[in-house]
């Protein structure tokens, strides 16, 4: 005996309907997820908590992808790391990445910004996994920064030495070992160049930077400073004052004297500031300065001696130093 089953009701077919596009969607979500190519903004994966320079708690990849660097001190830690970020700013007052990282730059980047005003639109392009977000004060900034990735993480503190942020930023990126590697390697090098010195060794460093206004000295405990300090190095008397972590205001002409030492560093950030140098060479304010008389004035690249800087800027430092102050072979 046959029996046949009846026609689902209207009512019926239409729960069915919703049914079927459900699973549908969902089905699709899953294979959205599970088929990425692991380079989107999100990076979906496991996630690991670190602490800012603020004390602040973000979570961030446990292995990020994608990793924009909002500065200069950013850029040269996370290269020191082996990480090639996606997304860099300009350096300071310049139009392009700094010389001595550029050159180290392998993989494809977009230039997302100045530094310190990165255009959201950009950084958005970008795709970020992870954003390493320096100093950045503006919190408007930080906000908009942390929809396109919660995962954006102030690095820096101002009023602390480049290995304190470097070794942050190697937690923030998931290498604290390598970190602590390659600040062994620093600690090898100030040895060897300290040891090399002779007859410098202990001498007063003078370290300026020259710009369209004037010159600056960099402060104490700036990031050039500090290197110099690692070496057993003194500053001159007068630039040992106001302390900070900054360049100092642009002195007059009338000035000079306080650029005086035994030897000086002198650096600059753009053709403006190259131009009011050349001028200030041919005055006797500048020409009198006994480290000038000696033939004691090193040039160097203003972006490394005169910014914010991570391993590679400090091995530049040591570099010139070295160079400069070591008894000739």
């Amino acid at each position: 005996m046959s029996s046949t089953i009846p026609p689902p009701s209207a009512r019926a077919r239409r729960r069915i309907a919703v049914l079927a596009a459900g699973l549908l969607a969902l089905a699709l979500g899953l294979t959205a997820c599970g088929d990425g190519d692991g380079d989107g903004g999100a990076s979906g994966g496991e996630t690991r908590t670190v602490v800012d320079a603020t004390g602040a708690k973000v979570e961030v990849p446990a292995a990020p992808k994608r990793v924009v660097a909002l500065n200069e001190t950013d850029l040269d830690s996370a290269l020191a790391l082996g990480v090639q970020p996606v997304g860099v700013t300009n350096g300071r007052f310049a139009k392009d990445v700094p010389g001595y990282l550029k050159t180290r730059l392998t993989g494809d980047y977009k230039i997302v910004g100045d530094l310190g005003t990165p255009v959201l639109e950009k950084v958005a392009q970008a795709r970020p996994d992870l954003i390493l977000a320096g100093f950045i004060a503006d919190q408007k900034v930080i906000e908009q920064l942390r929809k396109i990735t919660p995962a954006t993480v102030l690095t820096t503190k101002m009023t602390e030495d480049w290995k304190a942020t470097f070794t942050r930023t190697a937690e923030v990126l998931g290498k604290p070992a390598q970190g602590g590697t390659v600040l062994a390697g620093y600690d090898a090098r100030v040895k060897k160049v300290k040891e090399g010195l002779g007859a410098a060794a202990g001498a007063a460093v003078s370290i300026v930077r020259w710009n369209a206004t004037g010159p600056s000295y960099m402060l104490k405990d700036h990031f050039s400073s500090l290197v110099i300090r690692d070496l057993g190095l003194n500053r001159p008397a007068g630039q040992l004052t106001p302390a900070g972590f900054s360049p100092s205001d642009a002195l007059s002409l009338e000035n000079l004297t306080t650029l005086d030492g035994d030897w000086m560093f002198l650096g600059t950030l753009n053709p403006d500031s190259d131009a009011a140098l050349a001028e200030a060479r041919k005055i006797p304010a500048f020409t009198d300065l006994g480290v000038v008389r000696a033939g004691h004035v090193v040039n160097v690249d203003g972006a490394i001696w005169t910014s914010r800087g991570g391993p590679a800027a400090a091995g530049s430092v040591l570099g010139d130093v070295e160079k400069a102050l070591a008894p000739r072979r």
